[in-house]
């Protein structure tokens, strides 16, 4: 039987993700199933980012005259209809890279069936009635729209996606990268580069019993509460891409996983959120077994009250960090355990093999020519 080939565009380049899991830098969740595609029957074709060439200097062009249209990635685009006829499917493991895919396909002018996986919600703005019948172009020229999150997944059902092209798909963990369960440290950790709140909880840190920790990028803890404040340890990182096998950029899992392991908690402090943003971070809360405080965000679909690993917060609650910061200073007992319920979710049903099997499931349900 010939393989499925299948188209990849990406926001970020997954080559380079890819080396950095071989070489043991990265957990394979970021690669969003591509890395499995081969064992099942599929063979991936990398479309290269940044796509650099003539479509990329024009669309930075449409974006100084802040023209309210959305065209996705054109120069990974354009590539992508060059190479129609040696595709099978189109898989973007990111909704901002296919739109111009999607309308092309909507109008019946583009052959390749198209997977979307859709993190985020679209963007609201003051031109929202021009946008929204492009809306509805991408939603009907996607064959299927695979959704990390239930709330995004009603939304879209809400403005007129079929049920057919959804799916709800539940990321998972890489366990073996985060190696044999460890007891908890102390204290409580914070990270992460996405809708970070970082002054909120250095603020409750600041009135707390407890110590930790915050590791942000350059720029990003410029505040003076977390130079003048004793309870927090802060770490800034270089605010720029790594390399594979290289020690530059941002710092590497290996490294960030050393310090989240030798505390008891890891917080997720977020703004008040209308994307997915701290789901990256619960992946390693549930890979490292920590318990876990979050800023509650109704696209995040793992309640971690309910599963008994950790306790949510209202944006902006400095008080309620307070309160929860102490808690964990002063229950060791029950961190331990909550920190042992994460691991075993992450063994169980939150495991990023099992994410690439439903992947694969709904790729071969997609209407390809094979």
């Amino acid at each position: 039987m010939a393989h499925i080939r299948v188209l990849i565009l990406n926001n970020y380049p997954m080559d380079r993700v890819i080396r950095e899991v071989s070489l043991g830098e990265t957990p394979d969740q970021a690669l969003f199933g591509v890395n499995r595609l081969q064992e099942y029957g599929f063979e991936p074709i990398f479309l290269p980012y940044p796509a650099i060439g003539r479509w990329s200097k024009f669309q930075k062009l449409l974006s100084r005259l802040r023209i309210p249209l959305e065209l996705g990635d054109l120069q990974q685009q354009m590539m992508a209809l060059q190479l129609s006829s040696q595709a099978d499917l189109v898989y973007a493991p990111c909704g901002s890279q296919t739109h111009l895919l999607q309308y092309l396909r909507a109008f019946g002018l583009y052959k390749v069936p198209i997977v979307t996986l859709m993190h985020h919600s679209f963007l609201k703005g003051k031109l929202d009635f021009l946008r929204n019948w492009q809306r509805n172009l991408f939603i009907r020229g996607a064959d299927k729209l695979p959704c990390l999150s239930q709330a995004l997944m009603d939304e879209l059902r809400g403005i007129g996606a079929n049920h057919t092209k959804l799916a709800l798909l539940e990321w998972g963990t890489d366990v073996k990268f985060y190696g044999p369960w460890q007891p908890p440290g102390s204290g409580v950790i914070a990270t992460g580069r996405t809708g970070r709140d970082f002054l909120t909880f250095a603020k409750a840190m600041a009135q707390s019993r407890c110590h930790g920790t915050v590791i942000g990028l350059q720029g990003q803890l410029d505040n003076p509460i977390f130079h003048t404040n004793s309870n927090v340890n802060i770490i800034e990182a270089r605010n720029e891409q790594p390399a594979p096998g290289e020690n530059r950029g941002w710092l590497k899992y290996p490294e960030l996983c050393q310090h989240m392991q030798s505390h008891g908690a890891i917080a997720i402090p977020l703004f008040a959120q209308r994307n997915l943003a701290g789901l990256t971070s619960l992946m390693d809360v549930l890979g490292l077994g920590r318990a876990v405080l979050m800023t509650r965000n109704r696209h995040i679909d793992i309640d971690i009250e309910a599963e008994g690993i950790g306790f949510w917060l209202e944006p902006g609650d400095v008080d309620g960090w307070v309160q929860r910061l102490n808690w964990v200073q002063d229950h060791p007992g029950e961190i331990f355990v909550m920190g042992k319920r994460a691991r075993e979710m992450a063994e169980g049903k939150y495991e990023s093999h099992k994410f690439a099997s439903q992947l694969v499931e709904l790729l071969k349900s997609a209407p390809y020519v094979a």
